[in-house]
């Protein structure tokens, strides 16, 4: 029977999945900090790694015939040496130290977004695309959060929206299930972290397909705002646990 615990993973992802279905972006970064009041982290993280998975092959779905493969390969090739590197991270590390960590990088995520302007077009480097991807390597199987590097790679580069999506939503597919595989192999997928996905992973997915009727008419700059605001409210609960 479900008790309140997976109704509560249910509804976080419901709402994480809307948020990635609308801005492309932030989903798990709303739903991690509201999960992390209940769940430890070292359950957490494989858990939001898992449904991160589910969440981008939506997303992939929709977009992929728009990849573009020359910046994909390099990305990938970064990937694996970082994600060998988070999985390290994660095994060695505390709940606190993580959480701590979670809480900069949404702050952090916050910051770049205010700050960062796209310089202009140009050719596609292939060693700043590794580098990308081997920051997302590292913090999406360390922390679960592969998005801000990316991200920024993708501005920097100035992609068009649905080659961004296609590109980033087929290399998140990709590198998340290698992470769920490194992680599997190191024992993280309990059976409490596998309950949890089973209410998760339905949560993740009717929000990204409600997203998609209702993302047109949503104002992008005023929903990019209020959500800002929240991954930033968010980062300092996760910092002030940290130090509980």
């Amino acid at each position: 029977m479900p008790d309140i615990y997976d109704a509560c993973v249910f509804g976080a992802w419901l709402v994480g999945g809307f948020v990635s279905g609308v801005s492309g972006i932030g989903g798990a970064m709303v739903a991690f900090p509201l999960l992390a009041l209940f769940i430890p982290v070292h359950q957490l993280i494989p858990l939001t790694c898992v449904l991160n998975v589910v969440m981008d092959g939506c997303l992939a779905a929709m977009h992929c015939r728009h990849c573009r493969g020359s910046a994909l390969w390099p990305m990938l090739a970064g990937s694996i040496p970082g994600s060998f590197a988070g999985l390290y991270i994660l095994q060695i590390c505390s709940g606190a130290v993580l959480q701590g960590a979670v809480g900069l990088l949404l702050i952090y995520y916050v910051y770049w977004q205010k700050t960062f302007r796209v310089q202009g077009v140009m050719r596609h480097p292939r060693l700043l695309g590794a580098s990308a991807g081997f920051g997302a390597g590292l913090l999406g199987t360390a922390i679960s959060f592969d998005g801000p590097p990316i991200g920024a790679y993708g501005l920097y580069m100035g992609w068009e929206p649905r080659v961004f999506l296609g590109t980033l939503g087929v290399f998140f597919v990709i590198r998340g299930t290698f992470t769920v595989i490194l992680q599997a192999w190191a024992g993280f997928y309990t059976p409490e972290v596998l309950g949890y996905a089973l209410f998760g992973a339905p949560g993740v997915i009717l929000g990204t397909l409600l997203a998609f009727p209702v993302a047109k008419r949503i104002p992008q700059k005023a929903f990019q705002q209020v959500l800002l605001c929240i991954i930033g409210v968010a980062g300092l609960v996760c910092l002030v646990r940290a130090f509980l």
